[in-house]
């Protein structure tokens, strides 16, 4: 039954289908894009805790928007650098650092990521907005993929973005995404000799409110492939987030996201399941 309503909510975003800044910290993306000659730095830290896993098939699973395999928790600093190129092109650069787990064999820092946004439909005060963003990501170590930090072989997909603003009180921004994820087979993956899926899938909608002037609102629900191959197909997430304007440059945000097989384990959490809390800050400057 999780699989059927799995498939009914990756079918309807395909059919609704987001703003630019990333939208951290939000997963969902939007469609719009920094200004040319623009500059966004965005600066965050997230703490992944496992709830009752592994304890069994089936009860493994991935932290949606995050490249954590390995088993336990995790606490991590994301880093991303963004250019606005022209008016309708954006140019980002991404890493992070990874607090814990940590060992002498392998560097803390992984997950290099290289990605270009094109919004090839809208412009700014119009309803609806349309991108695409095709993603690079480099290789990180052998042992990093060992512990579960990203996977010693190059990654690369793309990201069909739009959104849709109601009005200055209520938008929308929703995802479909696909991942070619290869890996280095001679190596383990976050611990694990199980294979992983080369093809990842994904799909979320980010209805988002302005509750007041510098004070937004927003909840985040998606599904995408579980990479462990031996492993339930898909993995759902549901989010609430709150984005604090602290300065015509300066946001903070906040989120929380219950991650697990299906929506009922999302929103009870009494089962398996991945619980991310994201803070931090997107500077944004000329």
């Amino acid at each position: 039954m999780s699989h059927l309503i799995n498939l009914i909510f990756a079918l309807m975003t395909l059919f609704l289908i987001s703003r630019a800044q990333a939208f951290e910290p939000l997963n969902t993306d939007d469609a719009g894009t920094v200004k040319k000659g623009g500059n966004q730095i965005e600066m965050y830290f997230y703490s992944i805790n496992k709830v009752n896993q592994p304890t069994g098939p089936g009860q493994d699973l991935s932290s949606p928007g995050e490249e954590f395999l390995g088993p336990g928790s995790t606490k991590s600093f994301p880093f991303t650098y963004t250019r606005g190129i022209t008016e309708n092109v954006e140019i980002a650069i991404g890493t992070q650092y990874n607090a814990t787990p940590r060992a002498s064999d392998y560097s803390p820092y992984s997950n290099y990521v290289l990605n270009a946004k094109w919004r090839f439909w809208g412009e700014e005060g119009d309803s609806w907005n349309f991108a695409i963003k095709p993603i690079l990501q480099f290789p990180v170590s052998k042992q990093q993929q060992v512990v579960g930090f990203g996977q010693a072989a190059f990654n690369y997909g793309a990201t069909f973005i739009s959104s849709y603003y109601l009005n200055e009180s209520l938008e929308a921004h929703i995802n479909v995404g696909y991942m070619r994820s290869p890996y280095n087979v001679n190596y383990l993956n976050g611990g694990s000799a199980g294979p992983l899926r080369l093809n990842l899938y994904s799909a979320s909608i980010a209805p988002v409110w302005n509750v007041m002037d510098g004070f937004r609102l927003a909840l985040d629900f998606g599904v995408q492939t579980n990479p462990p191959a031996t492993e339930q197909q898909s993995t759902m997430y549901g989010m609430v987030a709150a984005i604090i304007s602290l300065s015509e440059s300066v946001d903070f945000g906040i989120s929380m996201m219950r991650s697990a097989q299906n929506t009922g384990l999302v929103l009870v959490g009494n089962g398996a399941n991945s619980t991310r809390l994201d803070a931090g800050i997107t500077w944004r400057f000329d």
